[in-house]
């Protein structure tokens, strides 16, 4: 049964497990030689990626033996058609470019799915060694003030026009706003950590890459919404393991006050 005593129980095993595969990273990261190779959909693989799954897959099947993984680095279309109720859904290292490019903005990502939800979420910085882990189940405090200009993050490898329209909008409607650029999904957890207001992502994404932040943003207070119902991004949809276009905001209060604002912008994407 998956409550807040599993939770609770299997927390110190799952940092080690994140901690473990970071150290595993970082001996590639410190190396001369990655072993690139292109996988088909042209996305880059390291050995830290291959390392990094397989210490992760080793170790969740101690943890949970009953629970079956997803990985990016295992995944093929026929997981999307034999989707257990609960399954734990990894991205063994986000920001495979942003590793390749040394620029220390990579993370390792473990959620836990549960009703076409992420429920739990671990993450981890390799190069910091900051951890970051929240469920539905945690009571945190948080800061729900409104803000007068908006810290937007935004991805440092994977701009897009619809990023630039967006800002472009806001200047339309005389939004005042700053940029913090980010890799990886420490965006998304810079949100958690009040450094960011939301972060508007308008191009591709994959569930392993959203799904562990997403609890620990949730956990915080804040959501991933998706722009074409307004609603709460879900998990195990069957068809495909691409998100649809979102906006992560920090909390409640921004939400209300912005989201209305941009709903002319977000008509023109869907």
């Amino acid at each position: 049964m998956i409550n807040k005593n599993f939770v609770d129980k299997n927390l110190s095993n799952l940092i080690d497990c994140v901690k473990s595969a970071s150290v595993g990273i970082m001996k590639i990261y410190r190396s001369d030689y990655f072993g690139q190779e292109e996988k088909s959909d042209g996305s880059p693989l390291t050995m830290a990626d291959t390392i990094s799954n397989e210490i992760i897959m080793d170790a969740l099947k101690k943890i949970s033996p009953d629970i079956s993984v997803v990985s990016e680095e295992n995944f093929s279309d026929e997981n999307l058609k034999n989707l257990d109720e609960t399954y734990w859904l990894v991205d063994p290292l986000d920001g495979t470019k942003e590793f390749i490019n040394k620029t220390d903005e990579f993370t390792v990502n473990i959620a836990l799915i549960n009703n076409k939800k992420s429920i739990f979420g671990i993450v981890a910085a390799p190069v910091t060694g900051k951890i970051w882990h929240g469920s539905i189940f945690d009571n945190n405090e948080f800061d729900n003030n409104s803000v007068r200009k908006l810290r937007i993050v935004m991805s440092k490898s994977h701009k897009s026009e619809n990023d630039r329209g967006f800002l472009e909008f806001l200047d339309s409607i005389h939004i005042k706003y700053e940029i913090i650029e980010k890799g990886s999904s420490l965006k998304l957890c810079s949100l958690a950590d009040n450094e960011a207001d939301v972060y508007p992502r308008f191009g591709p994404t994959s569930e392993w890459d959203i799904a562990a932040a997403d609890a620990v943003l949730s956990s915080h207070g804040g959501s991933v919404i998706k722009i074409q119902d307004n609603k709460e991004l879900d998990y195990a949809k069957m068809t495909s393991i691409l998100n649809p276009y979102f906006i992560a905001v920090r909390n409640n209060s921004i939400k209300n006050d912005y989201l209305p604002l941009l709903g002319d912008f977000f008509k023109k994407l869907v």
